[in-house]
Parts: C-alpha cells; sequence; structure tokens
C-alpha cells in the first residue's frame, strides 16, 4: 500500500500488483456480508444449505436484478461448474422460483417472501417471479467459485 499527502489529507492507494487471490477471496466476503446486511434490514426469513467455505477457490461475481412475473426465468449461472451462490431477496410481492443443480440432480426451491439463501449449485442456477401478473422479486446475488476436486 502506497500513502501519499495530499494537501492536509492522506491518501492510501494500493498498487496493481498487490491484489492477488487472497483479496480477491476478502472481496467476496466482503460482498456476501454486504447482501447479507441488507437483507437483515427488512422482515425476512433465512434459509441456508451446509456449504465449506474452505472450498471456495474464487470470487466470481455480484449481481443484482429484477424478476416479473410471466418473464422467463433468469440465467445466473449455466456453465457446468461448481458455486455458491448467496442469493438475497429484498422486495418481493411474488414467489421466487430457484431452478438448480445439484451433484445428485435437478432441484426446484420456491421462497416464499423477502430472505437469503445459499445453495451449492452444480452448474445450474435460474430464477423466475411466480404468482399474479403485474408482480415482481428485487433480487441481489454472489456468485462464488468452488475449488475441482
Amino acid at each position: 500500500m502506497v500513502a501519499r499527502r495530499i494537501g492536509r489529507s492522506k491518501v492510501a492507494s494500493v498498487s496493481p500488483t498487490a491484489v492477488g487471490s487472497g483479496m480477491k477471496l476478502h472481496v467476496a466476503v466482503v460482498a456476501a456480508v454486504a447482501l447479507c446486511a441488507a437483507a437483515a434490514l427488512v422482515p425476512s426469513a433465512a434459509y441456508a444449505q451446509e456449504i465449506d467455505f474452505g472450498q471456495i477457490d474464487k470470487f466470481e461475481s455480484v449481481g443484482t436484478g429484477t424478476l416479473h412475473v410471466g418473464a422467463p426465468p433468469k440465467t445466473i449461472v449455466d456453465d457446468g461448474e461448481q458455486h455458491v451462490v448467496i442469493l438475497t431477496i429484498w422486495n418481493a410481492d411474488a414467489e421466487t422460483k430457484v431452478y438448480w443443480k445439484t451433484p445428485d440432480g435437478n432441484r426446484i426451491t420456491v421462497i416464499p417472501a423477502n430472505g437469503v439463501q445459499t445453495f451449492k449449485a452444480a452448474g445450474e442456477f435460474k430464477l423466475e417471479a411466480i404468482g399474479d401478473p403485474d408482480r415482481r422479486v428485487d433480487y441481489g446475488y454472489v456468485l462464488l467459485g468452488l475449488k475441482k476436486h
């Protein structure tokens, strides 16, 4: 880290060579905590699948979106690789249907309201809003890659 003085303030910056895989994992953890904290601000239910966080290899992406009832499912993962998906539903007036694949086969989970849920997905993860027309679901996710065995 390099510190420079600009006027009376000291500004810290990180050189590009200082950012390694440890920093990326740190960013992933911070992003996951931020999404979880956002979900804690609204009444919610929390669900979890057993995840061995020691198996996390890399941070892949973070995103947000809106699902509309009647629209086709939104694909988050479709690459055949192992992932952990931390899903936060923070504003829902419809149910969220989650299509995901595990090593044991395809699964469907319905999330009835706001909440946070983790999934260990084997290459496929899609979201769909279900319910009355003109309803929607606002969501966010953190996508983490798992080590290959």
